[in-house]
């Protein structure tokens, strides 16, 4: 468990209801613990405390951009090789297409994989900001922020489409 996941857990525990805490409190903690977890959200807190304007739509960093279409052509297979799935009639019709799995499950993991690297390398900018000064950093804070809104985005869609692919298998 991590620093702040043990903070956050003290935190709960000595506030929680149950333990003779105030409710109020407790969600407070909860949230704070929400904000501080998700990295796209506690940046955006930081510009906004910093009165930093971040804007939803501008510039993106290059290298999330560069994602758009592996992430885009991926999710067309996965939903082609779902709907192709769900409308053949025989065992066998559906087993030819089945050995398309190992290779869109491959590529949905590699995207994983290199996304959650990417995310990490945008996340490790953070202390820079601290440092710098939020005033100075307020331009690549929220490049780098609208950054993690896609890849988060991403992320959770090629998930789902690893999901799609089971339930696919699960329905017959």
């Amino acid at each position: 468990m991590g620093e702040l996941e043990r903070v956050m857990r003290e935190a709960s525990l000595s506030c929680h209801p149950d333990s003779g805490g105030d409710e109020v409190e407790f969600q407070k903690v909860r949230q704070a613990g929400a904000l501080l977890k998700e990295p796209s959200a506690r940046l955006k807190t930081a510009l906004k405390i910093g009165g930093v304007s971040y804007g939803e739509r501008g510039g993106v960093p290059g290298e999330v951009m560069d994602y758009f279409s592996p992430v885009a052509g991926i999710l067309k297979k996965v939903d082609d090789f779902t709907n192709e799935r769900r409308r053949a009639l025989s065992g066998l019709g559906k087993a030819v297409l089945d050995i398309r799995i190992p290779g869109l499950k491959t590529e949905l993991e590699g995207l994983i994989q290199k996304l959650g690297t990417l995310e990490a390398t945008m996340i490790a900018r953070f202390p820079e900001f601290d440092a710098r000064g939020w005033e100075q950093s307020g331009e690549e804070m929220a490049e780098v922020f609208r950054g993690l809104i896609f890849v988060s985005k991403w992320l959770g869609q090629l998930r789902e489409a690893n999901g799609k692919i089971f339930e696919a298998l699960l329905g017959g």
